[in-house]
């Protein structure tokens, strides 16, 4: 990754009381436009010094529900409302939202794993880094919204990981607490590099990420618990006024144990439900040959115990798919000491 900066620029400036709407732009020459942009809706709301938040959806172009509750609240929030600053990205990515992918169509990055972004890679990374210098370095907290998508269903969560520093990690749990979940999930030793999340606590700012739902649609309960949830958290980062305290969280550690791979290619049968409590051992899934209907189904087990947090949606698997993770109930101050 390079330092250099990118062609990424903003429109307006951040730093302007009121509200001001603008955008992110970035130069992109394709075969239907020479001159072409790839334009990020940005809006900024500030009134007197306080806070920066950050709120971000739509990096994952087929998680919507950030999508919608970042949309409402960029048409409604009020500088009177609030004290500090909110800089708000609705939808990260466009063009990948348009399409209902979860890569961008541009160039098949996965926006969610190029940060700090490359200011001389793709479209995808230079969005990225455009993300990086603009937006989170002026950042005192970031709240990034995602679902399931289309692949995968989760319960819904407040989802992250913690830091190593100390002080920090404990301000990001508090503030995963905050949205008021029923669960919150931390992940331990987590395989995706390059997130939003991870390049904000590399940087020092409190960050979270969710996981409401997917299956490539939202119901009216998780729309809902992000519209309370983003209230919940903006009140306990003094930007919005205090609203009592959350509801109570489940906290669960996500392990590296915790994930079942398929071994191979076939058809997935779940052998569980989400919220389900299992032991090692215990049947997690059948998979089945459909281009050999008189072979025995494989079995799998859990190799782990724990809640099922986490399920694949599309039956036909390919091996390495992941069909279903779990967590495991913990303490905060488990979770804080490690």
């Amino acid at each position: 990754m390079t330092t250099q900066p990118g062609p990424a620029r903003l429109d307006i400036p951040l730093d302007r009381p009121g509200r001001t709407v603008g955008a992110l732009r970035l130069p992109w020459s394709h075969d239907r436009s020479a001159y072409g942009q790839i334009v990020v809706p940005v809006i900024v709301v500030k009134n007197g010094d306080g806070p920066t938040a950050l709120l971000t959806a739509g990096i994952h172009g087929d998680e919507y529900e950030g999508q919608i509750v970042l949309g409402s609240l960029a048409r409604t929030l009020r500088p009177e409302a609030i004290r500090g600053r909110v800089i708000i990205l609705p939808c990260a990515h466009p063009a990948a939202s348009l399409a209902g992918r979860r890569t961008s169509p541009f160039d098949g990055g996965n926006l969610a794993r190029l940060f700090p972004g490359d200011a001389h890679g793709g479209p995808t990374s230079q969005l990225a880094e455009g993300i990086s210098r603009l937006l989170l370095a002026e950042t005192d907290f970031l709240v990034d919204f995602h679902s399931g998508g289309s692949t995968l269903d989760y319960l819904p969560c407040a989802f992250g990981r913690l830091p190593s520093e100390a002080a920090l990690a404990d301000r990001v749990l508090d503030l995963m607490i905050a949205f008021g979940a029923p669960v919150t999930a931390v992940v331990r030793r987590p395989e995706a590099r390059g997130t939003l999340v991870a390049e904000a606590l590399e940087r020092g700012v409190v960050a979270m990420a969710t996981e409401l739902a997917g299956g490539g649609g939202v119901t009216r309960e998780t729309v809902a618990l992000a519209e309370q949830g983003l209230s919940r958290v903006l009140a306990h980062m003094g930007i919005l006024p205090a609203n009592g305290p959350p509801p109570q969280t489940r906290l669960l550690s996500i392990e590296a144990e915790h994930f079942v791979r398929s071994p191979g290619r076939g058809l997935f049968e779940p052998m569980f439900t989400l919220g389900q409590n299992v032991n090692a051992g215990d049947a997690a899934a059948r998979l089945s040959n459909p281009e050999r209907p008189g072979s025995p189904a494989e079995e799998i087990a859990f190799t782990a115990g724990g809640t099922v947090i986490c399920r694949r949606v599309p039956a036909m698997v390919e091996p390495g798919d992941v069909l279903v993770h779990l967590g495991q109930d913990v303490d905060r101050a488990t979770l804080l000491s490690r």
